[in-house]
């Protein structure tokens, strides 16, 4: 009452433009829909009918794959012994001058150890802080049980050798480390594969009488070393018992000679070959002619980026007697297919690959043995490279007719910040994607605070962290 007519006109004009242009719940709902679904089938259009062709860093990697010969621009110092030249040696020779003499100050007890583990981490120039945090953290040489661990650094050139002087910083790390690898060619994704076989000409003629494991990893992972140190030994003392009957090999299944079968429990699986069954609770892999394995109560869990589906499955024991088998375990993916979305860092054209890839380790941490290493290098003549590394890897064994391992304790899972650190204690071997901070925080609690995990007790790891070296 005594509001002008006209102001109550004004307010229903207004009233009703704002209900029109802001449309009722139900339409807005409609809206995103369509607008979701548009997106996404223009993305699965890009994809379908994006370059198929190899794109400009795949043919300047298909250019130069035929090239394995690249000069050694630091050696380290991490192996004791020089084997004689080998025919697989890739490039032109270079003067050998006894390393340890490069480094009067290194530590003697520790040179005269035989070396049960070579760890092997794939780092670029410019990451100088992961390769510190690693040497202060879980990568320090040691003894365990009078068997040494070393450590060396894979680099390939940040910078030309002309462009300001190269890498200043890596020499200054060699001189004073002794740890670095490094070769005369360019770092780039594409060319970690050749940083692989590389590596593995240069282990053959530096390392192969002196070293019985490598692990393989990235500048990113955390390692529990003792963990993997206690397997390889009680790898060892299995392999040397010769006696008949089942034989514990520290949590590992294999099968030696003719048609054996394996049946796991809750440690890791073998894998090889095309093909697989599942049968209830067990999944049977077929690893060659005439051998079959099976991991009891095996999982499949699915992966990151579509690239593929990794295993989980049995403990084992060895039956029978003979050689042992090669080692080559880690997280195994299996009937996984290339990346076909073109703008995906691993992409790979039709042109490049077709099918599924063979069974593979991640390439974030794995494990080989020096006769493995052998076998992959022999094979890899074979197999031209490939711009996946560890796809290529998985290529390479399975022309060495080299069975893959599946073990839980590698990569179950992805370092994050957000979970308590206990969380990644009971079973670890290789844990994911730290940044140095992350590194140097999980090993910090690891050396104070690790009687506060009560799973850890449980499992005996704080007993073993109290009493182990260093």
């Amino acid at each position: 009452e005594g509001v002008p007519t006209t102001l109550l006109n004004n307010r229903s004009t207004r009233s009703c433009c704002i209900r029109i242009l802001l449309p009722r719940p139900g339409v807005s709902r409609l809206v995103v829909l369509s607008l979701s679904s548009s997106l996404a089938l223009l993305l699965l259009y890009s994809s379908l009918n994006g370059p198929q062709s190899p794109s400009a860093l795949h043919q300047v990697f298909l250019h130069f794959r035929h090239v394995r010969s690249y000069p050694l621009l630091r050696r380290p110092r991490c192996c004791l012994l020089h084997p004689p030249n080998s025919k697989f040696n890739p490039g032109p020779s270079h003067p050998r001058p006894n390393p340890w003499s490069l480094y009067p100050d290194s530590n003697h007890d520790i040179e005269a150890s035989p070396i049960l583990l070579l760890l092997a981490i794939k780092s670029h120039p410019a990451n100088s802080d992961r390769r510190a945090a690693i040497r202060a953290t879980w990568g320090r040489e040691r003894e365990w049980r009078g068997q040494g661990v070393r450590r060396v650094f894979l680099l390939g050139l940040g910078r030309d050798r002309g462009e300001e002087g190269g890498d200043p910083d890596v020499g200054e790390e060699s001189e004073r480390y002794g740890d670095i690898l490094q070769w005369e060619f360019r770092e780039s994704f594409f060319n970690v594969t050749l940083k692989e076989v590389l590596f593995w000409n240069w282990f053959h003629q530096e390392c192969s009488t002196t070293v019985l494991y490598i692990l393989k990893g990235d500048d990113d992972v955390y390692v529990d070393v003792e963990r993997v140190v206690g397997f390889l030994q009680n790898r060892e003392t299995g392999m040397r018992r010769e006696e008949e009957g089942e034989t514990e090999i520290g949590g590992e299944t294999l099968i030696r000679g003719g048609r054996g079968m394996r049946r796991g429990q809750k440690g890791e699986t073998e894998i090889g070959g095309e093909r697989g069954m599942r049968r209830g609770t067990e999944m049977k892999r077929v690893i060659g002619p005439g051998a079959t394995r099976e991991g009891g109560a095996g999982r499949e869990r699915g992966t990151e980026g579509g690239r593929g589906r990794g295993t989980e499955g049995g403990a084992g024991r060895e039956r029978g007697t003979g050689s042992p088998q090669p080692l080559y375990m880690g997280r195994i993916f299996v009937e996984t297919y290339p990346v076909r979305i073109w703008w995906n860092k691993y992409y790979v054209p039709y042109s490049l690959y077709l099918g599924p890839y063979p069974p593979y380790a991640g390439g974030g941490g794995y494990l080989l043995s020096r006769d493995a290493l052998s076998l992959l290098l022999h094979a890899s003549t074979r197999v031209p490279l490939f711009p996946i590394d560890d796809a290529y890897v998985g290529m390479v064994a399975q022309a060495a007719n080299l069975s893959a391992r599946n073990h839980p304790g590698f990569m179950p899972v992805e370092y994050s910040p957000s979970r308590h650190p206990c969380h990644y204690l009971n079973s670890i071997m290789v844990l994911h994607k730290l940044l140095p901070t992350d590194l140097l925080h999980l090993w910090s609690f690891l050396q104070t605070q690790v009687h506060s995990c009560r799973d850890s007790a449980q499992d005996g790891l704080t007993l073993a962290r109290a009493n182990s070296p260093g």
